[in-house]
């Protein structure tokens, strides 16, 4: 667990920021950073479990986070999350578009896009649609697969983390900052879903050159910083959080 604090980077009491996937891995850790810098958390996902115990963490360090379950596939849901959001009277500032299914899924190209760019898609367009003139920026989670690495992954997985990354660079340009768009393109994160990683991937990553796995916080540090006023002059851009890993594999 890596503890950093982030009340140096702009953010101010009575913002809002919705995080989805906020149950687990970076999603989690984007929405214990946010809550510590007292920006209020709107966690939404699939999974009511993960969503309750964060919510419990968000409650011991931070303000009231406000939860909905439901699976952003889903257009009614992600549209009634929305309006709930808008109901809340708090200004909307923030938007971590993170869920997203595992790697190690098995579907089709067509069904992969569909689910992770399709998704991002609809919560992009909901939070312009209901921060307005308040929506400050938004982050992306694609991957390197797909932008900066070709790996044994199913083929639906670069192929949508490409998707993801170029979504978000023309949500750059087409909204012209307001808000500003980045992502991040982690490698392999230690999260519940690399608790069992594939053979050879421990000796591969011992030969990066950082030489481990990556940690959720480390992600989401680079979320926190590019959602903040602090990068208010950072638009369409992807940052890869990999340990230089793509330079040696």
């Amino acid at each position: 667990m890596i503890d950093l604090d982030f009340g140096g980077l702009g953010f101010r009491p009575g913002e809002l920021a919705v995080v989805t996937g906020a149950g687990s891995g970076i999603g989690r850790a984007t929405a214990l950073m946010l809550a510590r810098a007292g920006v209020t958390v709107a966690g939404w996902d699939i999974d009511d479990a993960g969503l309750s115990a964060v919510g419990k963490e968000i409650d011991a360090i931070g303000p009231a986070p406000h939860l909905l379950v439901g699976d952003l596939t889903d257009q009614e849901f992600v549209d009634r999350a929305w309006r709930d959001t808008a109901k809340l009277g708090e200004q909307v500032r923030y938007l971590v578009n993170n869920a997203g299914p595992p790697a190690s899924t098995q579907m089709t190209v067509a069904d992969g896009a569909r689910i992770s760019i399709g998704s991002y898609a609809a919560v992009a367009d909901g939070f312009v649609a209901t921060a307005g003139e308040s929506a400050a920026s938004m982050t992306f989670t694609a991957s390197i697969a797909g932008n900066f690495y070709v790996g044994p992954t199913p083929d639906w997985y670069p192929a949508a983390k490409a998707g993801i990354a170029g979504l978000m660079r023309h949500l750059a340009v087409r909204h012209r900052g307001r808000p500003r768009s980045n992502g991040v393109a982690p490698a392999a994160i230690r999260t519940q879903r690399t608790a069992d990683p594939p053979p050879g991937l421990a000796e591969k990553i011992a030969r990066r050159p950082i030489g481990r796995m990556g940690e959720p916080e480390e992600v989401a540090a680079t979320i926190c910083f590019l959602l903040s006023p602090a990068a208010s002059f950072i638009n369409g851009v992807l940052v890869p959080v990999d340990g230089a890993a793509t330079w040696t594999d």
